[in-house]
């Protein structure tokens, strides 16, 4: 009889492990998930925890010093400044390495290895767009500055440094919850991290939406959905301030018709002066006029509200500079803040700065397209995307 029990009891055991080691609804193992040693219980972070550590690393080439203030900025004061770089890459790596490689993988048309296939379409489209294609450029021109590539070098040894000090139960939990492992950063990950912030701020254009709005709204109707000028602003200037009248200089005919206005005979005026009416979230007062004394520069750059966000407050400092400001996890350096000698910042202004054209192909073969009133030959670049649990796809693109 107690044969019977220990046959059950076996058959369950194994059917648990196997159930647990195998994915099932999520995509990885639920036993990994759930594991005490190396599973997500080991993400859970102390809300006092203590980041003092001594680190040494044999890439350094003289002294670091690294603190964290009550806001968890990173201030970094090194000697030699690739050193900054690599520990700028290091604290990069600690705190945002998921964000780092999805964001990679996004712009080089890689996230079906990570997802799978409800990526595919994604990664085509970017594939297309050539942003591969340009990083590979980017990097070419990077590598032919000494100075740059050295602090691109030091900064890729600083992010896989923190990977390679990785055991599985400090993945971060994105890694543990789809089964998947940090790969190596490299000088061309961050070439394609600049080309998505390009993409993410030059990509904007409404053509399509726009004609298709024009063709179907009335004129009247047209202008009280997509005015010019929005009619609810509060410009900081006080209401009342009297302006000296712009001088008009130019008067010159437009010579074509646009997809934003009805006809083309509208006149395009040059100015001395800046029109009152125009105006941008950039600006800068002089210290004459601040209660501090201090001049005081402000700038939007225009990018998406994200979670993490896409900036990490960071000081890098040495003996040449000292910076303080935000900076790209991805990229090297401060990109926006001030150093010991003045403030600089970036607005974007999301024009429209995108058309389309049809490309005319001589035949199916598209070894041949029309432009410049001549047939020009095409190079073909056949791109494979790798896809997670299925096979591969490959794209033949002109």
């Amino acid at each position: 009889m107690k044969i019977l029990p220990l046959i059950i009891s076996a058959a369950v055991t194994t059917g648990l492990v196997i159930a647990l080691n195998t994915k099932l609804l999520l995509p990885a193992p639920l036993g990994k998930l759930l594991s005490p040693q190396h599973g997500i219980w080991q993400n859970a972070e102390n809300a006092n925890a203590d980041f003092n550590m001594e680190l040494s690393f044999p890439q350094l080439k003289g002294k670091v010093d690294a603190y964290l203030d009550d806001r968890l900025v990173p201030h970094v004061f090194a000697e030699q400044e690739d050193d900054v770089y690599f520990v700028q890459g290091y604290l990069h790596a600690k705190f945002r390495l998921w964000q780092m490689e999805l964001q990679t993988h996004a712009a080089a048309g890689r996230a079906s290895e990570i997802i799978g296939d409800k990526a595919l379409n994604h990664d085509r489209e970017f594939r297309r767009l050539g942003m591969g294609y340009a990083a590979e450029i980017s990097l070419k021109e990077l590598e032919k500055d000494p100075e740059l590539l050295a602090s691109c070098d030091a900064y890729t040894a600083g992010v896989n440094a923190y990977i390679n000090s990785l055991k599985e139960s400090q993945l971060p939990i994105e890694y543990k919850l789809i089964g998947y492992k940090p790969e190596p950063w490299s000088n061309l990950k961050t070439a394609l991290f600049l080309k998505y912030m390009s993409w993410d701020l030059a990509a904007h254009e409404d053509d399509i939406e726009m004609t298709n709005a024009k063709s179907y709204f009335s004129p009247t109707d047209f202008d009280l959905l997509y005015p010019s000028t929005q009619d609810s602003l509060d410009p900081v200037i006080p209401k009342g301030t009297i302006y000296a009248t712009p001088k008009v200089v130019v008067h010159q005919p437009a010579t074509a018709d646009s997809v934003y206005f009805r006809n083309k005979d509208l006149l395009v005026v040059n100015e001395e002066k800046p029109d009152r009416e125009n105006g941008s979230n950039n600006w800068a007062v002089s210290g004459s006029k601040t209660k501090s004394g201090a001049p005081i520069l402000c700038n939007d750059p225009h990018l998406g509200l994200n979670l993490p966000s896409l900036w990490f407050e960071m000081q890098l400092s040495t003996p040449t500079f000292n910076a303080y400001g935000a900076t790209f996890p991805g990229a090297p350096s401060v990109i926006i803040g001030f150093n010991d000698s003045c403030a600089f910042g970036f607005t974007n202004g999301g024009r429209d700065v995108r058309d389309y054209y049809e490309i005319k192909f001589k035949d199916d073969s598209r070894t041949e397209y029309w432009f410049d009133s001549a047939w020009k030959k095409t190079e073909f670049r056949v791109e494979t995307i790798k896809v997670k649990d299925s096979v591969d796809y490959v794209d033949k693109v002109a």
